[in-house]
């Protein structure tokens, strides 16, 4: 059978697409990360119809053997500091690979790449175990950084491990959705010392924050029908804003809590204010949200301070991954010499 590749729209995409789509997905999650919870229809294509706003414009493409769908690729377009990054998903059904699918479908979204004129091409994150590792490096992607994921699971988390008080000299605050007018400002700059985490060689760089665009991602997640939730660490003599916690709640899985960021302010760390904060929120969310189930949170594997933080609130590491990158023109020619 020949493989047919042809551009996707997921808003436009009829029933039997978007139910092969979620067969499709369904069984590669079952084969790559058996340790997760099976894929609902739901959380597919609400990932698919609304995708993380990091990733910017995104255009995707399908792969038909006999009419039927059997693998994606997707590219996202981010702007602002990573203007020069293409962000590049494919997915194969797991009965189906090795037959040259991913390949043809890599090959038809660089082509998109290169009109783009991003130089850097990045992938999923994926365990070095994997089947995606081993065709990744095949392509030519190297390792940048590697992450530790980590879970909380709620109702087997004593409540017990959230009661954490902050230190003295500050106080706690928590909103949902829109970031309060009068903390805008502070709230921008402790949510930039995001930029002080370890990032290894990765080419992707974290959010650019200014209050104008905490402001405007305000307005987008909300456009999308996402849940902000948000506990900040205030200093009580200056009532300025030193650290932030977010958490995502979307609304396509709402049994999941899924960590955006946790930073604090340098000339503040040392208090446990990213403990507190963490706790905080726990003890918030299962109040307040008592279908949460789980909270997800990925650190990169260096920081074992933070992966220690977690474990002392409950989290439990579910597994290694990888990011992977290459340089576009790298991969074109290692396509057209017939290595991958």
């Amino acid at each position: 059978m020949a493989l047919e590749i042809r551009p996707f729209d997921p808003a436009g995409a009829g029933e039997r697409e978007l139910v092969e789509y979620h067969t499709m997905r369904a069984a590669a999650v079952l084969v790559d990360w058996p340790e997760d919870p099976p894929l609902t229809y739901d959380s597919a294509i609400g990932r698919l119809q609304a995708p993380p706003l990091e990733d910017g414009v995104c255009r995707y493409w399908a792969g038909y053997l006999a009419g039927r769908l059997v693998g994606t690729a997707k590219l996202g377009l981010p702007d602002g500091s990573n203007a020069a990054v293409a962000r590049v998903e494919v997915h194969v059904h797991p009965e189906l690979r090795r037959q040259g699918i991913g390949t043809g479908l890599l090959r038809t979204v660089l082509g998109a790449v290169r009109e783009s004129g991003r130089e850097t091409v990045v992938g999923l994150p994926m365990k070095p175990e994997a089947a995606a590792a081993s065709w990744a490096a095949r392509h030519g992607f190297e390792v940048t950084q590697r992450m530790v994921m980590q879970a909380l699971l709620v109702a087997a988390t004593p409540a017990r491990m959230w009661e954490v008080q902050v230190a003295a000299g500050y106080r706690l605050a928590d909103w949902s959705g829109a970031t309060p007018e009068e903390l805008v400002d502070s709230y921008a700059v402790a949510r930039q010392a995001i930029e002080d985490a370890p990032r290894g060689r990765s080419s992707f760089r974290a959010t650019a924050w200014t209050a104008e665009r905490v402001r405007e991602a305000d307005r987008e997640l909300a456009g999308n029908g996402v849940e902000q939730r948000v506990v900040v660490a205030v200093e009580q003599s200056t009532g300025a804003v030193v650290g932030t916690h977010v958490v995502h709640l979307l609304p396509y899985r709402r049994e999941f809590g899924f960590v955006y960021d946790t930073s604090v302010v340098a000339a503040h760390r040392g208090h446990g204010l990213g403990r507190a904060m963490k706790a905080a929120m726990m003890r918030h969310l299962t109040v307040e949200r008592p279908e949460l189930s789980r909270v997800l949170t990925s650190t990169a594997a260096v920081n074992t301070h933070m992966i220690s933080v977690n474990h002392t609130l409950g989290y439990e590491t579910v597994r290694m991954m990888e990011l992977v990158e290459a340089r576009t023109a790298d991969l074109e020619k290692r396509l057209a010499d017939g290595r991958a």
